[in-house]
């Protein structure tokens, strides 16, 4: 009997449940009454704890059914029923590089013509095992969701100020089976009034032709580590291999695009020279031995970082440009 009880009492339901193991164990050996009792204790017990264990891993979400009265309306629910494509705005608002902890997993996913937060632009699943440790998921997260990012919106220098985010199983998640990483990108400044998918059927030859060339040096960029080389010396010089070979790939396949129009082939050249000079930086970079090698060599590239080349291509070719403080991050 007081198995069954406290089993009932959500905050004491572990001891009803070993109560009622203990009794199950003992009743055959004293011949005393009160099986029935026993079973049904550790039955409520068992389940009231699985409960909440469940809750605990999932914090203090709203569990909200997922709601729709229709066409072009919202739809409440959590993060993980998200998928590519939606568009959503987060319960807790977007994760702060002082508060990345969400509290809330809530998530109201609306049509992408309306204003929203963020879109989610793919996912991956991590390989099973034993539990990772944050650190080497978001390592994991940050090279996997690139080329997911350009497979979305292949030009992402003409995207709105956004910034990549990421969601991830944390070690009581992963023991629940979670495996999924979902990429998304939110919004900087205020919200997004459209989708940011971007369609390859919008641009001509040479526009493709040009973002194409350009999609190394892009997933590379894209990959970039959340800590910088003073916390993560290793990660930063590993991104820095990334970039070395992204960019010079970029350089040589720009070079030699197809379908480029006759007044771009110029400036294509000049963006592609200055593509090797920052490979050639971003190598030496990526054998710094100290944080302080790592900065020297990066700012050390003799001239900019290619944005005005870069405007001149896209110029050419007939894509949209933009002053520098304008672009994205």
């Amino acid at each position: 009997m007081t198995s069954l009880v406290l089993s009932l009492l959500i905050c004491l339901a572990p001891v009803g449940l070993v109560l009622g193991i203990v009794a199950l164990v003992r009743i055959p050996r004293n011949g005393k009454r009160g099986k029935g009792l026993a079973i049904a204790g550790t039955s409520v017990g068992g389940a009231v704890v699985a409960l909440s264990l469940l809750l605990v891993a999932f914090g203090d979400a709203r569990f909200t059914a997922w709601t729709t009265d229709g066409p072009g309306t919202a739809k409440a629910g959590t993060l993980f029923g998200l998928r590519e494509g939606d568009c959503f705005t987060p319960g807790s608002g977007l994760p702060t590089a002082d508060d990345k902890q969400l509290k809330d997993l809530s998530a109201e996913v609306l049509p992408c013509e309306k204003p929203h937060q963020g879109e989610v632009y793919g996912s991956f699943r991590l390989k099973d095992g034993s539990f990772p440790g944050t650190a080497s998921i978001a390592e994991s997260a940050y090279k996997e969701c690139a080329p997911l990012l350009l497979d979305f919106a292949l030009d992402t220098t003409g995207l709105p100020p956004v910034q990549l985010y990421f969601y991830h199983p944390d070690a009581t998640g992963w023991t629940l089976g979670n495996r999924t990483v979902l990429c998304w990108l939110g919004a900087e400044d205020g919200l997004l009034e459209e989708s940011i998918r971007q369609d390859a059927e919008d641009w001509d030859e040479g526009q493709l032709a040009y973002l194409k060339a350009l999609r190394p040096a892009g997933e590379a960029r894209a990959s970039q580590p959340g800590e910088g080389p003073a916390t993560n010396l290793a990660a930063a010089t590993e991104w820095a291999g990334r970039m070395a070979d992204g960019e010079a790939e970029s350089a040589r396949l720009l070079r030699g695009a197809d379908g480029l129009p006759a007044d771009a082939r110029g400036p294509a050249a000049e963006f592609a020279d200055r593509l090797d000079a920052l490979a050639a930086a971003m190598r030496k970079a990526s054998t710094a031995r100290t944080e302080a090698e790592f900065r020297e060599a990066v700012v050390g590239t003799g001239g900019s970082d290619g944005f005005d080349e870069e405007m001149r291509v896209r110029e050419a070719v007939g894509l949209p440009t933009a002053d520098e403080e304008d672009l994205a991050g």
